[in-house]
């Protein structure tokens, strides 16, 4: 019998955070807290948001790639402050692993946000009987990132050359390091 597909809760807690599914009615905090910002998307494969509708249809595909089964766009709170979004993760499933990317608001950067959720997820995702691989990537200059994945538990696996691209950086593709952890 094969094990049930893989899904993320629509909400989850970690020690610190509440963790719960991306809305389209989460667009002003989205786009206030990092869609805009360029130095929080200056590692990311899109550029700063220009307008909330933009922030509204990235909102939109969140919600129908929920629907669809194969990504959780999901928010982070405090549980002190369940009501400000302080940041976004969201895994990908494909097939036995599951990949993350993650942003977190300027001004909680440094305070453990992504390494902690991430870690949750990671551990979420290797207790599935049908997950043997986790796996995370950034920019080779991406510090903060490589640090998440490292605190997450994750062990750096390869560097990829000219392998991503990050608009706000160059317009050509960037090396990345892969980081990943197996059961």
């Amino acid at each position: 019998m094969m094990p049930a597909t893989y899904r993320v809760p629509e909400t989850f807690n970690t020690e610190r955070f509440v963790v719960r599914k991306a809305l389209v009615s989460d667009a002003i905090s989205v786009h206030r807290g990092w869609a805009t910002d360029r130095e929080v998307t200056r590692y990311l494969a899109w550029k700063p948001h220009s307008s909330m509708e933009q922030t509204v249809s990235f909102l939109e595909g969140a919600e129908r790639a929920w629907q669809v089964g194969t990504s959780f766009p999901l928010l982070i709170a405090r549980h002190t402050a369940p009501d400000e979004i302080i940041g976004t993760v969201e895994p990908r499933s494909h097939q036995a692993r599951v990949s993350y990317g993650w942003i977190t608001r300027r001004d909680h950067w440094g305070q453990g946000v992504a390494s902690e959720v991430v870690r949750w997820l990671v551990d979420h995702a290797l207790a599935h009987p049908a997950i043997f691989r986790t796996e995370a990537m950034c920019d080779v200059e991406n510090i903060a990132s490589s640090r998440v994945m490292v605190k997450a538990g994750m062990t750096r696996e390869a560097v990829l050359r000219r392998y991503i691209l990050h608009p706000n950086v160059s317009p050509e593709p960037r090396d990345a390091f892969l980081y990943c952890k197996v059961r």
